[in-house]
């Protein structure tokens, strides 16, 4: 067949816009309630953040805008249905593009990495392991506000300095402005800015990020969040969990907490008492310290069923009651703390009742060294390591076999088991060849 010369099929042009749309869509990274739409809670907001996921959707719209003229009208109209604008700084777009994203990012870097614009690496990790990002100072949206009435984005991600150019405006034109936002991710902050619930009345996802923790100002009103279902937040002390426990949020089910302070002088106890017994996902993390759990915690998290958490300091907590319905453990330290990974895995000797160990790892990072090690004759885990400093594949194979054989699932970063990996990638690239 002659591909060059080849003709489409005589679909009305209204057929042609849905097949194309439905190729441009990603649920993953463009539901304003990612958390609460997967079936796999503790691993949607890693695939929601993966920069790489949004350009091989900008790389589909540039194949599909070049099969014919026809086509590259259709996909224009849709152009825009996740706008990153990275470069926008030196290259600014006009007032339509913001006007017709679906998912709008603004500021760079978006991750932990140097590669500043198209960067593929994982902006989760920025959340869950610190970093140290510096974005621009930029006021994109505020100075695009004379000729945008209301955005049609679900979904807004932006640094300080947009946020805090917004601020300057009127409060009721931002919240015009804003009127469609359910996702709304702030970074860069050093504090807990105010009046989000006033301009963003409807949010469905809150993630406040910083790197040494937020503080919050002492006269702000306890926010209300009528629809929050998760929030994502980087604390620096008991005060600021005080007043984050003052927030009305009756619909809260995702928590994911960063410390950065001295873990056991902060008291989760309070906080856990206002929003634990709706709680469905639990996550914590500390980049500096141990965490220590406080006694009674399940008791204050009944309804629990994902819980993450960093390095334990002292003796692991005690298993869960029989009728307590947790079943998934997520890790939430770095891929390279080897220690804590076979800590981790020898819960399933212990905790009997888990089903799932989620890790940081992805499969991809190391394809040939597990296949390696497969092969091998002695393959039997157990082995000694002292290794915190690079991921370490001997125990990652270890942690493959022990969960195996108690029959607990054991997942990459991304949801994946090393066998459905294989499957789906690897057993499949070979059958391609």
């Amino acid at each position: 067949m002659d591909v060059h010369n080849a003709t489409l099929p005589a679909f009305p042009t209204e057929i042609w816009l849905e097949i194309i749309h439905i190729l441009l869509q990603d649920h993953a990274v463009s539901d304003p309630d990612p958390v609460s739409a997967s079936h796999q809670p503790h691993i949607a907001l890693q695939i929601w953040y993966n920069s790489k996921r949004l350009i091989s959707l900008g790389k589909q719209q540039v194949t599909l805008r070049s099969v014919c003229k026809r086509w590259k009208d259709i996909v224009d109209t849709t152009l825009y249905q996740y706008l990153r604008p990275s470069n926008l700084i030196d290259n600014p777009v006009d007032s339509d593009a913001f006007q017709r994203a679906h998912r709008l990012q603004l500021g760079y870097p978006d991750s932990v990495c140097s590669c500043q614009d198209g960067c593929c690496c994982d902006g989760y990790a920025y959340w869950c392991f610190g970093g140290s990002r510096d974005p621009k100072s930029t006021r994109l949206l505020a100075d695009s506000m004379s000729s945008i009435d209301r955005l049609q984005a679900k979904i807004l991600i932006l640094p300080r300095s947009e946020w805090n150019a917004l601020m300057e405006k009127p409060l009721e034109s931002v919240k015009e402005l804003l009127g469609e936002i359910r996702s709304l991710v702030i970074e860069a902050l050093d504090s807990i800015p105010k009046e989000i619930d006033t301009v963003c009345p409807n949010l469905t996802l809150l993630a406040l990020h910083a790197t040494k923790g937020l503080r919050i100002d002492i006269s702000t009103e306890p926010a209300t969040f009528p629809n929050l279902s998760t929030l994502q937040i980087v604390v620096r002390g008991n005060e600021c969990l005080r007043r984050i426990g003052r927030w009305n949020m009756p619909s809260l089910k995702y928590l994911e907490l960063t410390i950065h302070v001295d873990f056991e002088e902060i008291n989760l106890v309070n906080l856990l008492e206002k929003v634990g017994k709706g709680l469905v996902s639990f996550q914590i993390g500390d980049n500096t310290q141990y965490i220590m759990l406080f006694p009674g915690i399940w008791n204050a998290l009944p309804d629990v069923r994902y819980f993450g958490t960093s390095m334990f300091g002292g003796d692991m907590p005690p298993e869960p009651p029989p009728d307590h319905p947790l079943r998934t453990i997520s890790n939430r330290e770095s891929p390279r703390y080897n220690s804590w990974r076979r800590e981790l895995i020898a819960l399933v000797d212990t905790w009997t009742r888990i089903e799932c160990i989620s890790d940081t790892h992805s499969w991809e990072d190391m394809e040939q060294q597990i296949l390696e090690l497969e092969r091998s004759e002695a393959r039997i885990p157990g082995h000694y390591c002292d290794n915190d400093h690079s991921v370490c594949h001997d125990c990652i194979d270890d942690a493959i076999i022990l969960c195996e054989r108690r029959n607990v699932r054991y997942e990459d970063g991304f949801g994946r088991t090393w066998a459905e990996y294989k499957q789906a990638y690897i057993v499949a690239r070979n059958e391609e060849v």
